[in-house]
């Protein structure tokens, strides 16, 4: 492949230019995230002893763990807004981090890893003009992280830890249960099953000391219907939904996960698949229009680009990478609906055209799990 001259100078000093972009970024765009002073006022009463104040009222959907890392994020902060060095060290985690990402997982060298790592960081530059992770809830980016590395270790055999970090996504909000499916990529039923009561105890566990200081109303929230979401096209006089609604939509969600990781358990790519399709359902179904919902698809979208490896076809590495420009583009516009179903569309071709790779080639770091994959499909059936 040959290149422009002027483009060559851009590819070597891609790790620079984005780390200056992103701190860039960090001073010249908005950053007054939702919720997140709330949540980390409650984070302090946590702090200081106090259980009640932090969910008496039914409006903190946030678990105790994302208050209590609220309350860090917002050191040194003023009002609403998180302090500079914070946001510039975030936005540059953020976007290193996605190009990290390409690095460790493809197989490839020169030119070819330089255009996927530029074209990750770009990504991960677009996200802040949405802007993700400052638009409200930057705690839960880290929610699909924690669902594909415990499918992950799932497949290792690594049940308490794999349990541990579902118990700690849930900790982080109540909703990352839909994401318990995700270890069906690496397991059956069976496994899977006792992992998911782990999971949930150590989740619970977080909540318990609210509910048995009577302190606890999480369940008593309603949600407006929005008139841009589906709930209201399908049933435009419904104007609040409560929790057995919610549960409605928990199934779906989660029905959905489960279909993927179970149908492409032995593809590697679907470890970031999975949790991608579970935050796209959720988004798409939900009652509620929010443009933080697209902070988690950042990063499930972003590995989802890493994992398909620099040794795949040249086409399907592109569409792999179109997810990310599209929810880009409806976070930008506004359009979660639409956006999420056409990103849901895209993962699904993306997932069935399938991984064809050369020997000795492909995602290194799921090589081992290649390797084993007639061991791990023997336990399927456990």
């Amino acid at each position: 492949m040959t290149l422009p001259r002027w483009v060559e100078p851009l590819l070597r000093g891609r790790w620079v230019a984005a780390t200056l972009l992103a701190a860039v970024f960090a001073v010249v765009l908005p950053a007054a995230p939702v919720d997140t002073a709330e949540f980390a006022a409650a984070g302090q009463r946590i702090l200081d002893g106090h259980l009640d104040g932090v969910y008496d009222s039914g409006w903190n959907q946030a678990g105790p763990l994302q208050l209590l890392l609220s309350r860090v994020l917002m050191l040194g902060g003023a009002g609403d807004t998180p302090a500079l060095p914070v946001r510039m060290a975030v936005n540059v985690a953020l976007v290193l981090g996605s190009m990290a990402l390409c690095r460790r997982f493809g197989a490839a060298a020169g030119l070819r890893a330089a255009l996927r790592e530029s074209a990750a960081g770009v990504l991960g530059l677009l996200w802040f003009l949405v802007p993700v992770p400052w638009w409200g809830h930057p705690i839960e980016l880290a929610i699909p992280a924690l669902w594909a590395y415990a499918s992950f270790l799932q497949g290792r055999g690594r049940t308490g830890t794999a349990a541990a970090l579902l118990g700690a996504s849930v900790a982080i909000a109540p909703w990352a249960v839909l994401g318990f499916p995700c270890l069906l990529a690496a397991s059956g039923l069976g496994r899977a099953l006792r992992t998911w009561i782990l999971a949930g105890l150590a989740g619970a566990a977080g909540y318990l000391p609210f509910v048995v200081a009577g302190h606890f109303g999480m369940f008593r929230h309603v949600w407006k219907v929005d008139p841009d979401s589906l709930v209201h096209l399908l049933f435009p006089d419904l104007a609040t939904v409560s929790w057995p609604l919610r549960l409605v939509q928990a199934v779906v969600v989660a029905g959905g996960c489960a279909a993927v990781a179970w149908r492409f358990r032995d593809q590697p790519v679907v470890y970031a698949a999975a949790p991608a399709a579970a935050l796209l359902i959720r988004m798409f179904v939900d009652p509620v229009t929010l443009r933080y919902y697209w902070g988690p698809v950042a990063v499930a979208i972003t590995l989802l680009f890493a994992l398909v490896g620099a040794a795949e076809r040249p086409w399907r590495q592109l569409l792999a990478l179109l997810p990310g420009y599209l929810a880009v583009c409806a976070g930008l516009a506004g359009k979660q609906v639409t956006g999420a179903a056409a990103c849901l569309v895209v993962l699904l071709a993306v997932l069935l055209a399938g991984v064809r790779r050369p020997a000795g080639t492909g995602v290194v770091e799921w090589a081992d799990v290649s390797r084993s994959g007639a061991h791990q499909r023997s336990r399927l059936h456990r």
